[in-house]
């Protein structure tokens, strides 16, 4: 009789241990936006292995299942931010950048010229390359700008990677991923370990400000530009129509542009229209 327990045991154990990861990665999604299913096991226990260790549980399993019964606080959004993708790079797709310099920055330069404000939002920033490109190239190809208001907002869910975003301080590895050497002579300077500090003068004109794209953000002003680049990919078709019925809200009526990854489009919200700015697909409101 006891030669059969053993399996049933085992099985027993493995649908608890089934039941526990998907009420994990459904309390993941509700509070992040990340999907997560049996196909990404693997990866949630490479990233989470190290803080299960550190918070002394035998296996990572041990931990999710104190992560799914005990309420929402600090250790959670540690293991939040360590399932969080941060991959970044200066001036990635640089195509991109070109657009923005060539076309769409000039037409929201020109439509805002009575009052010489401009609002741009960079979402889910992680280190803030993607914030500081931006800034780097205002200053360099529209000197029209040193008397406007101009108002760079970087956003991410994650505390730590906004830290390492707000110092403006990479490794050489990092200045090396899209930078040119005339940028990087001109904007950085070069500290101790090898390492480079963005000059103040492109630090001050980013605020970074920790938010949740699933949540509500009414003190956030009207953008004249959003950019959500390589977000949405990660985000269930519900999770993505409450993103961006979110975002619409805080475009500016009628021309606020919204610009998404090179992969990722808006399919059936009928709350935005597309237009092509050479390779680049905005949305704005329909």
């Amino acid at each position: 009789m006891n030669w059969y327990c053993a399996p049933a045991e085992s099985h027993r154990a493995h649908a608890m241990s089934s039941e526990t990861f998907r009420q994990f990665y459904k309390l993941v999604e509700e509070r992040t936006g990340i999907f997560l299913d049996t196909t990404k096991q693997y990866l949630v226990e490479s990233r989470l292995a190290d803080l299960a260790l550190q918070h002394q549980y035998n296996t990572v399993t041990d931990f999710i299942s104190m992560l799914v019964y005990t309420p929402v606080g600090c250790m959670h959004h540690q293991v939040f931010e360590a399932l969080t993708t941060h991959e970044t790079m200066f001036f990635r797709d640089r195509w991109f950048f070109d657009a923005l310099e060539q076309t769409i920055l000039p037409e929201i330069i020109a439509r805002e010229a009575g009052t010489k404000t401009l609002r741009i939002c960079c979402a889910a920033v992680s280190t803030g390359q993607e914030a500081y490109s931006l800034a780097m190239l205002l200053q360099e190809s529209f000197p029209q700008l040193a008397d406007w208001d101009v108002y760079i907002q970087a956003t991410d869910i994650s505390v730590a990677v906004l830290d390492k975003a707000r110092t403006g301080i990479y490794s050489s590895t990092e200045v090396s991923r899209g930078l040119d050497a005339n940028l990087l002579r001109k904007y950085f300077v070069k500290i101790e370990n090898q390492r480079y500090q963005i000059v103040p003068s492109v630090r001050s004109r980013i605020s970074f400000i920790q938010a949740n794209l699933l949540q509500s953000t009414p003190q956030y002003p009207k953008f004249n530009l959003v950019l959500l680049r390589n977000v949405l990919i990660y985000f269930m078709p519900d999770t993505k129509k409450i993103v961006l019925d979110r975002i619409q809200k805080q475009l500016q009526q009628p021309d606020g542009i919204l610009i998404l990854g090179s992969t990722e489009s808006i399919v059936g919200n009928p709350a935005f229209k597309q237009m092509q700015r050479g390779k680049v697909s905005c949305f704005t409101h329909a």
